[in-house]
């Protein structure tokens, strides 16, 4: 069998290193995709934009704008005390947000009453107004708990007991910053392999066709499934090779953590390889023209692997159907993985139904090739 499997992938090889600028590309891409989807997609927004109306000009709504101007995330670009003329701030875009401060704002905290806030947000879009409401109603919160607790210690009471206020002490494991870099990063990898992995193979079969040497093949004593391994193989070498890269770039650009197996990572890796590659090839046999192969990956790879992952959206809030064709998705149960090695420090242990889910599918793949390039030899 090597006797045939060998001279195969030597062929294939030679493919690729006879068109350097492709291997480069092969090369360089993955590193490409993963910098520039790593620094655009993000789920912190900062420096947002807000306008403050302050209409009552005390000392407590003066403390509540430090407050606004001391956060990170907003950026107070606007402060007034009339509201003449605020009516096109968020028209113009000049501020997301506008909040307004009432007239009886300090004297109705002062006799305990209820003080309400008018906020006035920019809802175009609908992530970030969900974010900067976030972002507000904890400002809000804070302020109105530290103003409940100086009356409160002012007046001698609750405070001189021995039962404290509630104290909440938050601990964020495997993320104590939240960053989202770190959150994205390790599903951008699964991401951009996969879609790189199909589209790598997407063009054998179809160009042997193109090219005509498609009868030579055809004419070898080569069975299906050697031909199918000998073409694999230069292709697992060289993803091998992207997604030691893109793991380096990875942490040492985004200090993304790698507290697992590095040993386990690159072995789920090479299954999860075999998926993405057997995908392409496969589309590669069911069409003989080089572009409408190279159309397929990209639609049956791109697309899945964004949005039915799990990578953006929670696989869970997603309808009972679509929820069914996420288990075809290599992509899913390669990003529980990721994540599980990058962040948690997971193994063998607590990620085996992934594995063998990667292993089920890389083998249906393979078979659905060989059977496929079976036909097309018939």
């Amino acid at each position: 069998m090597s006797n045939r499997i060998l001279p195969l992938a030597r062929k294939e090889t030679l493919h690729i290193l006879r068109d350097p600028r492709s291997l480069y590309l092969a090369i360089v891409l993955p590193i490409v995709l993963l910098i520039l989807f790593g620094y655009a997609i993000t789920f912190d927004i900062r420096h947002i934009p807000v306008g403050i109306i302050d209409q009552d000009s005390s000392s407590l709504s003066r403390d509540f704008i430090s407050r606004v101007k001391g956060s990170e995330y907003l950026d107070l670009v606007y402060l007034s005390n009339s509201s003449t003329g605020s009516e096109n701030l968020l028209n113009k875009g000049i501020v997301k947000i506008l909040l307004v401060i009432p007239h009886r704002f300090s004297r109705d905290l002062s006799q305990g009453k209820d003080t309400p806030l008018q906020l006035l947000i920019d809802g175009s879009d609908n992530n970030t107004a969900q974010i900067v409401l976030a972002y507000v109603s904890g400002i809000v919160q804070i302020f109105s708990s530290n103003n409940v607790l100086e009356k409160l210690n002012k007046q001698g009471a609750i405070l001189n007991v021995d039962i404290p206020p509630i104290d909440v002490r938050p601990r964020i494991w495997y993320n104590p910053d939240l960053r989202s870099t770190i959150f994205i990063v390790p599903g951008l990898i699964a991401v951009v392999m996969m879609i790189l992995a199909a589209m790598s193979t997407s063009l054998t079969i179809a160009k042997e066709w193109e090219i005509g040497t498609m009868e030579q093949l055809i004419a070898t004593p080569a069975k299906p499934h050697e031909i199918i391994i000998g073409k694999l193989m230069p292709y697992f070498f060289l993803g091998m090779i992207q997604i030691s890269l893109v793991v380096i770039v990875g942490t040492l650009l985004f200090n993304v953590p790698l507290r697992g197996n590095i040993l386990f990572l690159f072995c789920v890796s090479g299954v999860f390889l075999i998926c993405g590659l057997g995908i392409g090839l496969f589309i590669s046999t069911i069409t003989r023209s080089q572009q409408l192969a190279f159309m397929l990956a990209m639609l049956l790879t791109l697309l899945p692997s964004f949005l039915l992952s799990g990578f953006i959206f929670p696989i869970s809030s997603m309808p009972r159907i679509i929820q069914f064709f996420t288990y075809l998705v290599p992509a899913k149960y390669f990003l529980i993985v990721l994540r599980g090695i990058f962040l948690k420090g997971s193994g063998l242990g607590t990620l085996w139904p992934e594995v063998i889910s990667l292993f089920i599918l890389a083998s249906f793949i393979l078979l659905a090739c060989a059977k496929r390039l079976r036909f097309s030899l018939e």
